[in-house]
Formats: structure tokens, C-alpha cells, sequence
């Protein structure tokens, strides 16, 4: 996986207080049937495991706010360069999907990067810049929206299947992180990349 060490640092400097705060609130709960699992925001999510109904709880919170807090935004507007060595906001909505779903091959699959079918999909999300800019535009607000329904589909039925024992597990020799602080980094990159989209959206052209 590329930039292994930025993340690893920007995670353990910008997040590892929160997720102990989280770690020591979560909840025990009584293991609710899944037919009857409510998705509440907010709180431990019913259905699963008491820590992976409150990393369940925070991502579905945090992803709910990008769209919450810019509902209307037009395909110009997501489309939108504030200068020549910004991303989109099109682009960063999406790089925030790829990065979910790198750390799903990450801790789903032991990978060290994107499996090969999903870096042909995603790397140029990833990776943002030049190209991105280029090629990231034309789509409306619903095709993102959408984007993050499938991706997140396909977090929470691998969290599904999974308990708190993996989530706090899962260091290895080259990567000292468990899999509880590889999702809290997921969820803290989306609230960096959520204040540079409010940022700029505050900023658009009338």
C-alpha cells in the first residue's frame, strides 16, 4: 500500500486519542436479531458486536454528513476547481469511498493495497491530483450518493461477520495497527476530507 507510513502517522497523531475514548464507551448489548437491527445514528448499532456496532454507528454518521450538509450541489459545482492545485469536490467525495474500500481488502482480505480488480476501479480516487481533476466530472450528486450505498453495503456485511475479538486484533509485523485503528482511520479521514469540502463549497462561484 503506498504511503503506509503518512497514514499510519497521520492516524496515530490525529486519532488514537479518539478511538480510545470510543473504545471505552461502547456499549454491551444483548445481540438483537438482525432482522430487527435499527440504524440509528449516534449509538452502538444493534446486531453487532458491541465495538462494531459503535465503529458501524460512527462510520454511517460520518458518511451521512457529507451529503447532510451539501444536498444540493449541482454537477458544475461538484465539478468546481477553487484553484489549479485543488481536488474537485466531485473527486473528494469519491476518494473517500476508495479509501473505505482499500481498507476493506486491507482488513477483509489481508492485503497490503487494493486487490487488482478494485485498484483498476479506484486508484485514480486514491490517489487524486492531475488526474483525477481530468477525469472525475459529469457526475451528479445522486451517482456518489449511490457510490457510498454500495460501498458501505459491503463494509457492514463484512463487519457482520466479524466480532470484537477481530476488531481488536490484527496487528501484523509491518503493519502495528489493529483493525479497530485501521476503521477509526477510515472515519477520521472522512472528517478531514469533509472540512475540505465544506470549505470549498462555501466558496463556489454564485
Amino acid at each position: 500500500m503506498k504511503n503506509n507510513v503518512t497514514r499510519r502517522d497521520f492516524a496515530l497523531n490525529l486519532g488514537m486519542g479518539g478511538l480510545g475514548a470510543v473504545m471505552l464507551s461502547a456499549q454491551n448489548i444483548n445481540g438483537d436479531p438482525k432482522s430487527q437491527r435499527q440504524h440509528k445514528p449516534y449509538r452502538t448499532q444493534k446486531g453487532y458486536t458491541p465495538h462494531i456496532g459503535t465503529l458501524v454507528s460512527m462510520l454511517d454518521w460520518i458518511r451521512d454528513t457529507v451529503f447532510r450538509y451539501h444536498p444540493n450541489l449541482s454537477v458544475a459545482q461538484l465539478d468546481h476547481l477553487h484553484d489549479k492545485d485543488s481536488n474537485t469536490i466531485g473527486a473528494l467525495i469519491m476518494h473517500l469511498a476508495a479509501t473505505e474500500v482499500i481498507y476493506q481488502d486491507i482488513t477483509f482480505e489481508n492485503l497490503d493495497d487494493f486487490s487488482p480488480a478494485n485498484k483498476e476501479k479506484w486508484s485514480v480516487a486514491m490517489d487524486l491530483g492531475e488526474k483525477a481533476r481530468n477525469e472525475i466530472k459529469g457526475n451528479p450528486l445522486s451517482f456518489y450518493r449511490d457510490m457510498y450505498e454500495e460501498v458501505r453495503t459491503k463494509t457492514n456485511a463484512g463487519l457482520d461477520k466479524r466480532d470484537d475479538n477481530w476488531l481488536l486484533s490484527g496487528e501484523t509485523k509491518d503493519w502495528d495497527w489493529n483493525n479497530y485503528c485501521k476503521w477509526f482511520h477510515v472515519v477520521e479521514h472522512y472528517a478531514n476530507h469533509r472540512g475540505q469540502i465544506t470549505w470549498q463549497a462555501k466558496r463556489l462561484p454564485s
